[in-house]
């Protein structure tokens, strides 16, 4: 009898180190997750940019885009997005980045604000990745080449550096408002 006892306490001593192990696993993973932002990464005038996921609707192909006159010089075109007129655009001059040409690879993120949806132009569209805030660094006075008030900050990712852009302030600027000077 004092067999079967020793087997029933291995048992129990086994069956709650495993939930022990099983609950720590979901708390390991829950924390790794609180520490990821998930975002769609691009690449814009050659370097990598980032935006939250919450703005993004969808990514596609660039359409034919019609010309438009006597609008901003961002607007580079419209499109008929599913019978919504919606315009595409290239914010490479407001971050002072190089504008290479959209070759095939070429992609248009679709995000929409409260009040509108637009098209971004970018060079590539790399997919959705989660980021890890320990490598976030804030931006900082004195950026060259960038509108610091569009730029979060960068994330110092294995492969190189991924740009936060700061999407509430792009999609406030007065010079992707329709309509605006």
């Amino acid at each position: 009898m004092a067999m079967a006892n020793d087997e029933a306490y291995d048992i129990r001593t086994i069956l709650n180190q495993m939930r022990e192990e099983y609950w720590q696993g979901l708390a390991d993973e829950e924390s790794a997750a609180q520490e990821l932002i998930e975002c769609l990464v691009f690449v814009l005038g050659g370097e990598r940019y980032a935006f939250e996921t919450q703005y993004a609707c969808e990514v596609i192909r660039v359409p034919k885009l019609v010309r438009v006159p006597a609008v901003q010089s961002l607007i580079t075109g419209i499109f008929n997005l599913r019978g919504e007129i919606t315009a595409a655009m290239d914010i490479r001059p407001m971050l002072g980045l190089p504008q290479p040409e959209i070759g095939a690879t070429g992609r248009i993120l679709v995000v929409r604000s409260e009040s509108f949806a637009t098209g971004i132009l970018a060079e590539a569209a790399l997919g959705v990745q989660g980021l890890c805030f320990e490598r976030f660094e804030p931006a900082v006075a004195g950026l060259s080449g960038e509108r610091r008030d569009l730029v979060r900050g960068h994330f110092n990712e294995e492969a190189g550096a991924v740009i936060l852009l700061d999407m509430e302030a792009l999609l406030a600027s007065p010079e992707i408002m329709v309509g605006e000077p």
